[in-house]
């Protein structure tokens, strides 16, 4: 029996067929860190919305958005490595 997707043709696909389990919860554990870093990046006036304490010369509010695009970068890099080395194998 047929599903809509493969009687029309199109749609949208999350997950290619025949993803393992391991893999698609890798993909949707980064998917979801990545919202939130981007959110919290969105809403850091809840959270860094003072100038006093100076963290290496900026003022604290612009450290705190420094600090989550290295780590949004770091957590694409192990990201990267990882489907690398997926690939290889």
């Amino acid at each position: 029996m047929m599903n809509a997707q493969e009687r029309k043709g199109y749609g949208i696909t999350i997950f290619s067929p025949g993803t393992p389990p391991g893999v698609k919860a890798r993909k949707i554990i980064f998917f979801i860190g990545f919202c939130l870093i981007i959110l919290i990046q969105g809403c850091y006036w809840l959270f860094a919305n003072s100038v006093k304490p100076i963290i290496f010369g900026m003022p604290f509010s612009l450290f705190f958005i420094v600090l989550f695009i290295a780590i949004e970068f770091v957590a694409l890099l192990v990201l990267y490595f990882i489907e690398a080395d997926q690939m290889e194998e």
